[in-house]
């Protein structure tokens, strides 16, 4: 703590004390937490806003990345399968189910003894 009267015999300038970072009364340091206090708030507010709109931005970004992942996917639908893409991929669906559920019902038996016979041809040539 700085004595009260300075070198120069004269009393010290309340502003020299706050310069040196002793407040002139007691409620000044508590005023002073006080602040600090507020300015750390208002700065973590600040840092919250800008975490909530770079949020908001990638949530954009990966509505548009979906959007266009989706379209892109429908496009190549269509090539590749002409203009009713989905119709023609559940007709080949239920024409596979159909075939298999047509396998299943061949005796094993059967389909054994032609393959031993498609076997025994093709060993022969």
């Amino acid at each position: 703590m700085q004595s009260s009267i300075n070198r120069d015999g004269h009393l010290p300038d309340p502003d020299e004390l706050i310069a040196e970072g002793e407040p002139p009364f007691a409620d000044a340091a508590v005023e002073t937490a006080r602040e600090k206090d507020d300015q750390d708030l208002s700065a973590l507010q600040h840092e919250l806003r800008l975490l909530r709109v770079r949020i908001g931005g990638l949530r954009e970004d990966a509505e548009t990345a979906l959007k266009a992942k989706a379209t892109s996917v429908d496009a190549n639908a269509h090539v590749q399968l002409g203009d009713y893409p989905w119709l023609k991929l559940a007709a080949a669906i239920c024409a596979t189910f159909i075939g298999a559920r047509l396998v299943r019902r061949l005796p094993l038996g059967v389909m054994l003894a032609g393959v031993a016979g498609h076997l025994s041809e093709s060993r022969s040539r």
